[in-house]
């Protein structure tokens, strides 16, 4: 279940969200009807979850000056223990997206809002939502109220993704779990769209919108609006005499 948390950022229910994946990522959430949450630590960015250089101003007083075992709190642990699940705000597809984290023939990409995002998690998991935050991290102090701050800030490099970041901590890790683990949802109420890469063959579009059938989401299926031919015709309309 979906959960707003008092010191995240969630965005207007309105907001537009995407998912982009390769298609083995799509038949899993089909398969499964549930979302991968992945470790932060396993995207590729190592400052996930870190403090920046500036000393954070919310880092409680009495820890800052007390003993030397409880100054070194390692967040590396909370990194290690949090799931993530990571969407693009945006009213349109972009270009970018496709290329950085799917594929432009056999990729796709969930169009939702934040509103049936929120309401897709059917699960007894307790979920939040935030904007992502991005800063200098050699200049901008992040905030460290909790765990889950630090998980909500990125460096200003990535201010490209607008990403809006699904993400909870397990009470405890299964063994299996320890790359990330899967969240029940309502395939029916997350999904307002099945966006099929720009450069896919027609036998890829059928064979998605016949997986997204058998779900009962079949309608939701469409070329990227980046596959339409573009226009260079043109006439020239004359003055009436």
């Amino acid at each position: 279940m979906y959960s707003d948390h008092p010191q995240l950022w969630p965005p207007p229910d309105d907001t537009v969200l995407w998912r982009y994946m390769d298609f083995t990522r799509f038949v899993s959430l089909l398969e499964k009807e549930a979302l991968f949450f992945c470790r932060p630590d396993l995207l590729g960015d190592p400052f996930e979850g870190s403090l920046s250089h500036v000393t954070p101003p919310a880092f409680p007083q009495d820890l800052r000056e007390g003993p030397v075992s409880m100054r070194e709190f390692d967040l590396r642990q909370v990194v290690r223990m949090a799931r993530v699940s990571c969407w693009h705000m945006g009213e349109f597809e972009s270009e970018a997206m496709w290329r950085l984290y799917a594929r432009e023939r056999d990729g796709i990409a969930i169009r939702t809002d934040f509103a049936r995002f929120r309401d897709a998690f059917v699960g007894d998991q307790e979920i939040s939502a935030s904007v992502v935050q991005y800063r200098d991290y050699s200049t901008d102090s992040i905030p460290f109220g909790n765990g889950l701050l630090p998980l909500v800030h990125k460096r200003i490099s990535f201010q490209h993704e607008r990403e809006v970041r699904a993400l909870f901590l397990p009470d405890a890790v299964e063994p299996q779990e320890h790359g990330g683990c899967y969240c029940e949802i309502d395939l029916a109420t997350l999904v307002g769209g099945i966006v099929v890469a720009p450069f896919a063959e027609d036998w890829f579009v059928d064979l998605v919108r016949s997986l997204a059938e058998r779900r009962g989401i079949g309608d939701r299926v469409q070329r990227s609006a980046l596959s339409e031919e573009p226009t260079f015709a043109a006439r020239l309309l004359t003055q009436p005499g």
